[in-house]
Order: structure tokens, then C-alpha cells, then sequence
């Protein structure tokens, strides 16, 4: 494994299982030179376990861990942001942040928000009020792309969600031509606005996914386009702080990549898989 870092990390601030100083301790023991914290924002409507309630507390504990960890880990201080906030507004990136993952867990109707990523039950909703597996496909993306291309935050995040729950088919055939055309449509698009894109191995270690988010022909097409990639574990608990990392850097290298990106006091560099 040459990933020594992770930069999508959650803790008892939001969602996560362990404190910040416990998921520390456990980047030390795996080797890592750096990690990265990115509790999910403050949104009006995700439920409070799952957003930070208390935006100062968390960025003073971070500040706090990163001097006291000095000379042993880098600590870098970041958000996963959604993809709006209090109804129809665009997050700010907060002016403590290192970096910033962008992230749709959720798409709007007119009706209101729908979830491709909490449970089967919530997705078949979310496809009953869309009426169609493009449809749903479609209102995810537009959402994911309007967010990356309006604000400038740096990672965009397991950006195949609405796969989660189908590995093997179970909701849809994600194998026919119809839905990889229409999935590669909207990566090209998200493709030229710069973005580092996720290679987030969360989902296997949930036991949700047998390859990383994005699915294997999107990582081909990335390469193709020379979109800079980054490994992450999207963890949640000591246990899966590298998760999977192995596996990540086989598969971005049988499909081409090289190198992936990492970020340093200076900002991201890439560096050698």
C-alpha cells in the first residue's frame, strides 16, 4: 500500500464512531504521514447525528489536535459539503477548511429532497417519485453537477451513489449500455470543472460494494479525460481508516493511472501510486 493518507474521515462530531483523537491514533498505527477530517456540514434538514451541531467546537479540536500531533501527523482541517442548505441555498466554504469534498447524498423535486444513499426503502422512493431509473439518474447528476460547477470546493465525492445498494443487479441492470451512456454524459460534464475526483472504498468496507465508488468504466473514462483521482476510506471508525486501500491502487492502476493526488501543507500535489 502507498496511500498514507485519507482525507475523508468522520468522527463524533457528525456521524462518526470515534473521537478525533481515537481515528488519530488509529492513522499513526497504519502508517499515515497526514489525515484529513471531513464532517459532514451543517444542512438544515440532514438529520443531527449525522450533520455537526457544533461547527466551532469541532474546528478548535481539530486546531488542537494538528498542534499537539506536530512532527508526527499532519492534521488538515476539512467539511464534505452538500449540495444545499436551508432549503435552495449553496453551501460557503468555511474559511477554516484546508479542503473541501462535495458530496450528493441527496436529489430535489418539487415534492422535496430524496436519498440514494440511507437505505434500499428510501432509494425505491426516491425512483417511485421519479418514475424511471434514468430519471433518478438524471435528477442526481443535475444536482451533483450544478453543485461542482457553482462552488469551488475540491473533491467531489463518491460520485456513483445511487449505485450503494445494487451491487449484483439487485435494483437495476447497471450493465446496460442505455444507463453507462447516460452516467459517462454527466461525468464528462463534471470532468471539466477540474475537480479531484474520490476513489472512495467506504462501500466495500460496509460490505455494500465489491470496487470502490466510481464503478471500473467510469475510472476508465477518467483516465481518458487525465482527471486527477485521490483514495479515500470515507470512514467512519477506527476499523476502517485505510480500508481497502490495496485494492483501490490495484484497480486505478489496471486501468492506467499512475498517480494520484495528495495533499500537503502547500496544497494538492500528485504523487506515484
Amino acid at each position: 500500500m502507498t496511500t498514507i493518507s485519507n482525507l475523508h474521515t468522520h468522527s463524533l462530531f457528525c456521524d462518526g464512531r470515534n473521537t478525533i483523537d481515537e481515528m488519530i491514533q488509529a492513522a499513526i498505527r497504519a502508517g499515515f504521514i497526514s489525515l484529513g477530517f471531513s464532517g459532514h456540514c451543517p444542512t438544515g434538514f440532514l438529520a443531527d447525528d449525522c450533520q455537526i451541531t457544533d461547527i466551532d467546537g469541532y474546528f478548535n479540536e481539530l486546531e488542537n489536535a494538528r498542534r499537539r500531533y506536530a512532527g508526527t501527523i499532519t492534521i488538515f482541517k476539512g467539511l464534505e459539503l452538500e449540495s444545499r442548505i436551508s432549503g435552495e441555498k449553496r453551501p460557503v466554504i468555511d474559511p477554516r477548511c484546508d479542503y473541501t469534498i462535495g458530496s450528493d447524498h441527496l436529489f430535489w423535486t418539487q415534492e422535496g429532497p430524496y436519498s440514494v444513499d440511507y437505505t434500499p426503502e428510501e432509494w425505491n422512493k426516491a425512483l417511485k417519485a421519479t418514475g424511471s431509473v434514468e430519471k433518478l439518474m438524471e435528477c442526481y447528476f443535475e444536482e451533483l453537477c450544478s453543485f461542482a460547477e457553482e462552488v469551488p470546493f475540491d473533491i467531489i465525492g463518491h460520485v456513483d451513489l445511487y449505485t450503494k445498494f445494487n451491487e449484483g443487479g439487485k435494483l437495476f441492470d447497471d450493465t446496460l449500455p442505455k444507463y453507462k451512456t447516460l452516467a459517462l454524459h454527466y461525468i464528462d460534464r463534471l470532468a471539466r470543472t477540474g475537480k479531484i475526483f474520490e476513489v472512495n472504498t467506504g462501500a466495500i468496507g460496509k460490505g455494500y460494494r465489491d470496487t470502490p465508488y466510481p464503478s471500473p468504466f467510469i475510472l476508465k473514462r477518467l483516465h481518458e479525460l487525465k482527471v486527477p483521482v485521490i483514495i479515500s476510506s470515507d470512514s467512519h471508525s477506527i476499523s476502517t481508516i485505510n480500508c481497502h486501500f490495496d485494492e483501490a491502487e490495484r484497480l486505478l492502476k489496471e486501468v492506467g493511472f499512475t498517480t494520484q493526488m495528495r495533499l500537503t501543507e502547500n496544497g494538492f500535489i500528485s504523487v506515484p501510486l
